[in-house]
């Protein structure tokens, strides 16, 4: 059943490959006779019927080949990405499923929480970049629906998947590096516990904290990457290196650990609060119903653990994306064109981000972007659990209950 699971994951990776995908070009209209070339035209013999003949030829254009072949191409390189991945990922599932110990099963959770967190994310990616954008501007933003018609009107489909490509690169390793941490630290917390007694809420809400910690301070730098991509698109463009350059122009190399110390601080209650919640009630739904929970139960708790969990961080998860953009959302640095600028006074830390944000702009900014974020969260945490338990099943992985 587990390794069904991978049929459909080439209509899920395909929106991912499609972030990478070049649109295609416009092709310019045909030129216009210039007027000095019409009067001598008319001077001719042949002049009325050479006129008309080339206005409808330009009245009429035929679509050129190489626009057909672009548009082909949009559509069958993603395609084709993604079956690859899908395939890749098959094989990779059959080829460790009968390996053990405990450096395999280290590979398979890591593995495992790499495929559910790139799976997740890209279904919720257009969520997560309005919620990224109303987090960094506040009130300079419109609501979701208004960030997302933008998003459209602009770029099209690949800007509503806007970093998604950098996401996924930081979602991978960073997903798998929390989910054997977490099994890391309870068959710790396990081992020092009595025989046959299940590990409790607080003992999961620590086992939790420390894999988000650890994740967060590993994979940093494409979370920094990934933020400014998404909110300053236009001018990661038009520096040199991109994002990476972006911020080395800005910050220099420091600043791409810019806002690190609020992000461990918030990563703590917000993976700890999902890991805890979702596995609490995954376990008491168990104890309940006298057996395995089934799809429609994996995806429903995992959508309450992740809106718990979103719900608990996000003033800190406000400041620290902040942080991320550092001095180039203080008008140190030129923003793109078209995006409003404000006075937003600087602040160097967590506490000083969370009393300059209320006073100055409100309290309500703290919580800016909370509703996408909650949207993209639950289906997000929701479809990451369920395709976790799938790969667990078809890896021949166990966790500690």
């Amino acid at each position: 059943r587990s390794l069904m699971q991978c049929a459909w994951l080439p209509l899920l990776l395909s929106a991912s490959a499609s972030s990478f995908a070049t649109p295609a070009p416009r092709m310019p209209a045909a030129a216009s006779v210039s007027l000095r070339h019409r009067v001598l035209l008319a001077d001719s013999p042949r002049s009325s019927g050479t006129v008309l003949a080339s206005e409808a030829a330009a009245d009429k254009p035929e679509p050129p080949p190489a626009r057909i072949a672009n548009l082909a191409l949009r559509v069958l390189v993603p395609l084709v990405l993604a079956g690859g991945a899908a395939g890749v990922i098959v094989l990779l599932t059959a080829l460790l499923a009968p390996l053990d110990g405990p450096v395999a099963g280290g590979v398979k959770l890591v593995f495992a929480g790499a495929v559910a967190g790139v799976i997740s994310r890209t279904c919720c990616a257009p969520l997560e970049m309005v919620s990224t954008i109303m987090m960094c501007q506040g009130d300079q933003c419109g609501s979701m629906s208004d960030e997302l018609k933008k998003a459209w009107r602009a770029e099209g489909l690949r800007g509503l998947f806007k970093g998604n490509g950098a996401n996924c690169l930081k979602v991978a390793p960073s997903r798998g590096t929390q989910f054997l941490v977490y099994e890391f630290v309870k068959r710790q917390l396990a081992v020092s516990a009595a025989t046959g007694v299940a590990l409790s809420a607080g003992q999961r809400l620590v086992a939790g904290g420390i894999a988000g910690m650890v994740a967060a301070l590993i994979v940093y730098p494409l979370e920094v990457i990934k933020t400014v991509l998404t909110v300053f698109p236009e001018e990661c463009k038009a520096t040199p290196g991109g994002a990476i350059g972006c911020v080395l122009k800005v910050g220099g190399p420091c600043g791409f650990y810019a806002g690190v110390v609020p992000t461990l601080i918030a990563m703590f209650p917000y993976v700890g609060v999902e890991f805890m919640v979702y596995e609490t009630l995954k376990r008491r739904w168990e104890v309940w119903a006298g057996a395995p929970a089934g799809t429609l139960a994996l995806l429903l708790l995992g959508a309450v653990g992740g809106a718990c969990a979103q719900a608990s961080a996000h003033p800190l998860d406000v400041i620290r994306r902040r942080l991320q953009l550092g001095k180039m959302t203080s008008g140190k640095a030129k923003p793109p064109s078209g995006t409003k600028t404000s006075s937003k006074p600087p602040y160097g830390n967590m506490f000083s981000g969370l009393y300059t944000v209320a006073t100055t702009e409100g309290v309500h900014v703290l919580f800016r972007g909370l509703g996408p974020a909650c949207l993209e969260k639950v289906p997000s945490t929701a479809i990451g659990y369920y395709i976790y338990e799938g790969m667990k099943t078809a890896l021949q992985v166990a966790s500690v209950r």
